[in-house]
């Protein structure tokens, strides 16, 4: 549900979340509401500014029970830096007010001090987690996508994110047996789980995102660092462009059997034939591409 604009952002909240603070605020929670929403908007907040920093634009912000979701409108896969810098800035403005409660005694012990600082170290440890859609998933997937490729370290990053999901939610079963604030993990395992196939499911759509924005990224600097593979006619065009690596453009030196240079197909290219041709196509349909 939209809230509102903000500087041009989007504010939305998950309409679970409105449920589940409705929910709260009719058992008498109302402070305790009102604390979880601050405390995500100011972690949300951090994201937003250290990516203006970094020039680029957050086109709106969710906030959603296990925590929120700033969403960017320029593609970070190309430099890795920038979405490790923008995941940590997060995490890093909980932990700081978690401390700033913690050693300032007078914020501790007034009212509903402790809560705060309680909120906030969870939110920030919870968030580092190496798993998407966390931010240390966001994390993990840039540091790994340097060596890995941006494709096979988001599959990774996901696949951790479901396996947490999963954890929290037999974690939250145990725990509703005498308690019910295992319900709470039943809920963040839930939406944990569906954010982190939602990853899954959009890859090949933010895969081939990454993809054009190298392509864009060349024309605009005019030159890349470059990274030599050597394969075979019938090798799949998607099948190297899994090898593609952030900030560094893809030069194939095409074979024939008897290991003779055939040609070579840059990284544009390859996106050309592919987006063409279709998953089906290879490294051969390339140099047809290419001829007159």
């Amino acid at each position: 549900m939209k809230l509102g604009k903000v500087a041009g952002i989007v504010i939305k909240i998950n309409l679970l979340f409105l449920l589940l603070a409705g929910i709260y605020v009719y058992l008498g929670m109302g402070w305790e509401v009102l604390s979880i929403t601050v405390s995500l908007m100011m972690h949300e907040m951090a994201h937003t500014l250290v990516a203006v920093f970094s020039r680029i634009r957050i086109t709106e912000i969710e906030l959603l029970p296990f925590g929120g979701q700033a969403r960017i409108e320029d593609f970070t896969g190309l430099e890795p830096e920038n979405e490790i810098y923008i995941a940590l800035a997060g995490p890093l403005v909980s932990l700081s007010l978690a401390g700033l409660f913690y050693f300032l005694p007078v914020l501790y012990f007034a009212p509903y001090g402790r809560l705060l600082f309680n909120i906030n170290l969870l939110l920030g440890l919870f968030n580092l987690l190496p798993a998407l859609p966390l931010d240390g998933g966001r994390i993990l997937r840039a540091v790994l996508s340097v060596r890995q490729g941006y494709k096979h370290a988001t599959q990774l990053s996901a696949r951790l994110g479901l396996l947490t999901a999963a954890a929290l939610t037999v974690d939250g079963m145990y725990l509703s047996v005498g308690d019910l604030i295992g319900a709470n993990y039943i809920v963040i395992g839930f939406f944990l789980f569906w954010a982190a196939r939602r990853e899954q499911k959009f890859l090949v759509y933010f895969f081939m995102r990454y993809l054009v924005h190298k392509k864009a990224e060349l024309a605009h600097k005019g030159f890349l660092p470059a990274r030599h593979l050597a394969s075979y006619p019938e090798t799949p065009v998607k099948k190297i462009l899994a090898q593609s690596q952030a900030s560094n453009y893809l030069m194939v030196v095409l074979l024939d059997r008897e290991d003779r240079v055939i040609d070579m197909l840059g990284e544009a290219r390859l996106i050309e034939t592919l987006l063409s041709k279709g998953p089906q196509a290879n490294l051969a349909d390339c140099c047809q591409d290419n001829k007159p």
